[in-house]
């Protein structure tokens, strides 16, 4: 509160959106026009870090529960695991993935670069490598009920992925999504196996944030009315694009550079930001159940 008056920050209105365990409230606040709302959620975000607890600061708006659009990452997002690690693993490459990764975090090559390289070492892998992987994804707590939840609100939902399209377009199965959007790999004219290319656009950072637009414009949305989740450095534009742009649990460029931020296991935890309170979550998920 200190610091809030130390801006001329007045506190209007307290709502108590989760009251009891992990507690979640809610602040209406009157910022001063002359505030610099970029510099605002710097130090906040710095505070917060400082204090372990997730502050996010959001204008207030029609839009705000008009959301209409959410569209989500998918490796350490929706799934907790990369899936360029996991077919690694099991074609004995990961050392050799694990170099090209470093390289392009050191910033020395560019993603489709670091793609096409580590795509490249799974040539002659079987294409049955996809369902090996796919019968040990984890999804993230919380991200079938998230969905289902958003879905019974009324929203279009995608996965936009750095990943491949087979585990892409199972996750959207599973997820009950309407979109998903991934790499596609080259096979060998027998459907055996991997030829270590990839075929059409690559979806890097860029493609990313014009997928998301696609999606708004084709389901004739705004850019207010969308909610990305994502955790790479790959995500920012796409958070940078959506009204409601949520690092979940993200690498700390990411972090540092989101406008909101997410630090806690359960994806459910995004409804908050919409301005759901904890019963109206729990009605939402028990709507859920009877329509399952």
């Amino acid at each position: 509160m200190a610091f809030l008056r130390s801006k001329n920050i007045s506190v209007d209105r307290l709502k108590r959106l989760r009251p009891a365990g992990s507690r979640c409230d809610e602040f209406h606040l009157s910022v001063p026009s002359t505030l610099d709302l970029k510099a605002l959620r710097k130090d906040i975000y710095t505070i917060s870090k400082s204090h372990r607890v997730d502050v996010a600061l959001q204008p207030s708006s029609v839009f705000r529960r008009q959301r209409r659009v959410a569209v989500f990452d998918m490796d350490s997002t929706l799934i907790r695991q990369e899936v360029i690690d996991e077919i690694a693993r099991k074609t004995g490459v990961v050392d050799q993935v694990a170099k090209i990764t470093e390289a392009a975090m050191n910033g020395e090559i560019d993603f489709k670069e670091s793609l096409r390289r580590r795509v490249a070492l799974l040539k002659g892998t079987s294409a049955t490598v996809f369902e090996e992987v796919r019968k040990e994804l984890v999804f993230t707590d919380g991200a079938k009920e998230l969905c289902a939840c958003l879905k019974r609100l009324g929203f279009r939902t995608a996965v936009i992925s750095g990943g491949f399209v087979p585990l892409a377009k199972y996750v959207k199965y599973y997820l009950g999504l309407d979109y998903a959007f991934a790499n596609t790999l080259a096979v060998s004219e027998d459907g055996k196996v991997l030829t270590g290319e990839v075929v059409g656009d690559i979806v890097d950072a860029e493609r990313k944030a014009q997928l998301l637009e696609v999606i708004s414009q084709a389901e004739e949305v705004t850019l207010d009315q969308v909610i990305a989740v994502g955790d790479g450095a790959n995500d920012l534009p796409m958070l940078g694009k959506a009204g409601l742009g949520i690092a979940f649990n993200a690498k700390p460029r990411v972090q540092e550079q989101a406008a909101t931020r997410i630090n806690q296991p359960n994806l459910l935890n995004v409804l908050y930001l919409l301005g759901y309170s904890d019963e109206e979550v729990n009605q939402l998920i028990q709507s859920v159940k009877r329509y399952d």
